[in-house]
């Protein structure tokens, strides 16, 4: 074997197990010239040691890998990100706009050039997409529904009357009835966000002509079986909890509606409820007396 190959096979398993310590390189430096031309022929085998102890020393410091960097430029991934609006109860061609704004699309040429309503959305409104989503609106013939409900933008004006209190964090269930509750009737209601479909929790009912006759004869029955009576705004009301069948119920039962109605003025009534449900997160006396004083004829 050449002397050579016999001092680089040595070198390798002299520092097969060495830890470089900081000095090390500064201690070679400093070592006598022939010391370096004996070491010359293990170079390869040396500097490969030193590079290996070097990297695990960075790895085990309190310092970062100078190899481990942020993601930056081509390296970074950015997600453009979205929230999703409200575009249920509007024209068509207003709700593709709106979503235009937002950043997302509607790719069905049908449904994007509809005369009609959107009557759903998917994703629904508040959710984060990805920009350039589509949504998909399902879309319904424009509202029949007589414009004598009033504005009904945020549900507030309908049938005659502007509701100025709900409680905090209800917003408009966006339906409206007619004559449900006799003819002239009008009503809406009030849910809290992401609320089952169909639900409620609070709704509000006006009767006018005729059918506001109801109230003043439910003012008489109820108060006459216990019903507590209350003032808003100089009229009398009646307050209290009424059962599926139309009977004052107990103080004590949680299953029938809290209930609290009135007369504005001739021929204007109004019936506010507050679901079971609802109910056992407020105080339900307190809340109907507060929306009952918040309404007001339309002028």
């Amino acid at each position: 074997m050449k002397v050579e190959d016999a001092l680089a096979e040595a070198m390798a398993a002299h520092v097969a197990d060495v830890r470089a310590t900081p000095s090390l390189g500064r201690d070679v430096r400093r070592r006598h010239r022939a010391h370096v031309i004996r070491f010359r022929t293990a170079g390869a085998a040396l500097a490969t040691a030193l590079v290996a102890v070097a990297g695990s020393a960075l790895l085990n410091s309190a310092e970062p890998a100078k190899t481990q960097h942020a993601a930056t430029g081509p390296d970074r991934a950015v997600v453009d990100s979205v929230i999703v609006p409200d575009v249920v109860g509007k024209p068509v061609a207003e709700a593709v706009e709106a979503l235009k704004q937002a950043g997302l699309v509607v790719d069905d040429p049908e449904t994007a050039t509809d005369t009609g309503q959107v009557r759903m959305q998917s994703p629904t409104a508040g959710q984060e997409v990805t920009r350039g989503t589509n949504v998909q609106l399902t879309v319904g013939p424009e509202s029949s529904v007589p414009q004598d409900l009033g504005d009904l933008g945020d549900g507030r004006k309908f049938g005659g009357i502007h509701i100025g209190y709900l409680p905090e964090g209800l917003e408009w269930g966006k339906w409206s009835g007619k004559n449900g509750f006799g003819k002239t009737s009008y009503t809406t209601s009030f849910v809290e966000p992401g609320q089952e479909e169909g639900l409620y929790s609070v709704q509000v009912v006006v009767f006018t002509g005729e059918a506001s006759k109801q109230i003043a004869q439910h003012l008489t029955t109820y108060s006459s079986k216990g019903a507590e009576t209350t003032d808003i705004g100089g009229k009398r009301a009646y307050l209290t909890k009424i059962t599926e069948g139309g009977e004052v119920a107990a103080e004590d039962d949680d299953v029938s509606t809290s209930t609290i109605g009135w007369t504005l003025r001739r021929g204007l009534a109004v019936e506010v409820y507050i679901s079971p449900d609802y109910a056992k997160k407020i105080d339900a006396g307190t809340e109907l007396k507060k929306i009952a004083e918040g309404i007001e004829p339309i002028k």
